[in-house]
């Protein structure tokens, strides 16, 4: 994978990525830190993978710890999603239709990445599951599989 538009003129920081898991509580997976450091977000090329009913989905852009980035920024992700995806999971990307991938930091199976569907959260209570499908054991398996 290449980042074909970058929204971070440089790779995340040691220091950014340390501000970002003294706020999650967790270390994030070495793949997806790796990332961070290298492109610290933006637009891939290939960027469909398949969603959890066997058609395609787009990486519309990968977030990024770039401050100067504000609608990209993970913070502001996190800030926008927290009272609506359940704990545990870290928005990374989102695709064209503002729906996200999600990093698994705990929920139920560490480095693992799920599709959130918008379209189907619980707007009557606490977020629920029944709108996230898994699509990949890890960030590196998620990556691999962009087409």
């Amino acid at each position: 994978m290449e980042i074909t538009e970058r929204i971070s003129v440089s790779g995340a920081t040691n220091e950014e990525i340390v501000e970002l898991e003294f706020r999650l509580g967790v270390q994030l997976p070495t793949d997806y830190q790796r990332f961070l450091r290298e492109q610290n977000g933006g637009r891939p090329s290939p960027k469909a993978f398949e969603g959890p009913t066997g058609d395609g989905s787009i990486v519309h852009f990968f977030f990024t710890l770039n401050r100067q980035s504000p609608h990209y920024w993970i913070h502001e992700e996190l800030d926008t999603y927290e009272q609506r995806v359940p704990p545990h999971l870290l928005p990374i990307a989102s695709d064209d239709f503002g729906n996200l991938v999600l990093l698994d930091l705990g929920a139920k199976s560490v480095g693992a990445i799920h599709f959130w569907d918008h379209e189907n959260e619980n707007l009557d209570g606490d977020p629920w599951w029944d709108n996230i499908a898994f699509i990949a054991p890890s960030f590196t398996d998620f990556v691999n599989g962009l087409r």
